[in-house]
């Protein structure tokens, strides 16, 4: 595997090998994808927001913690919104779920327009992740949950990645920039995830999940 052309496609993957890299990814974040959709408490009637959704493996997920669930799923990469659209046409169809390439600072969408909203694994690509997180805040309800997942810089655990354009996170670093938002984490969950094989290494990664609450906003 050549890990520079992988690292490369993470952020925006595109093309036949962008497809491939996603496929990859689906099984390396099975874990992390799955504990952030237990975690959201989807219940019936719910509207929900993934971010970053790639090839969309997962929205069956979703739809199934409840009836009558809305999923939308966005992403930066127009090769993973049409990936994702050929592999969930038959929901699509259904009227449920909604699929379109898009920024995070840019939802095109209504104000307090979801009632659940979470994002795997992206936050590392975010340029302005202050805006973005107030771009999420508009199109959250007053009573929505955000949860946002990644895998935290540890000394001896990360990928190596930084060089090719991540930002690593450890927990104070998003902590600060909630501080910088009318959020409040309610919550923060910790997992060590099963064993995975990536560039030939075997690693047994750490995730964090941030429980975020959208509260009114500070009058100045």
């Amino acid at each position: 595997m050549d890990f520079e052309k992988v690292a490369k496609q993470l952020a925006n993957p595109s093309g036949k090998f962008g497809v491939d890299v996603a496929l990859g990814m689906n099984t390396m974040n099975e874990f992390i994808s799955k504990t952030t959709y237990e975690l959201l408490k989807i219940k019936d009637n719910e509207s929900v927001l993934e971010i970053g959704l790639g090839n969309g493996k997962f929205i069956k997920d979703i739809l199934n913690y409840g009836s009558g669930i809305h999923f939308t799923g966005i992403d930066i990469s127009k090769t993973m919104i049409t990936e994702a659209k050929n592999n969930n046409s038959y929901l699509i169809e259904t009227g449920y779920v909604d699929l379109f390439d898009a920024d995070v600072e840019k939802i095109p969408v209504w104000d307090e327009t979801f009632d659940k909203i979470c994002t795997i694994n992206t936050i590392y690509f975010w340029k302005n992740p202050v805006k973005a997180l107030k771009e999420i805040y508009r199109v959250l309800n007053q009573n929505g949950i955000l949860i946002v997942s990644f895998r935290p810089f540890i000394k001896g655990q990360t990928l190596n990645f930084t060089k090719y354009g991540f930002k690593e996170y450890r927990t104070e670093d998003f902590e600060s920039l909630i501080q910088q938002t009318s959020f409040k984490i309610i919550e923060k969950i910790e997992k060590t995830e099963p064993e995975v094989e990536f560039n030939g290494q075997k690693h047994n990664l750490l995730s964090k999940y941030f429980i975020v609450k959208k509260l009114p906003p500070t009058k100045n």
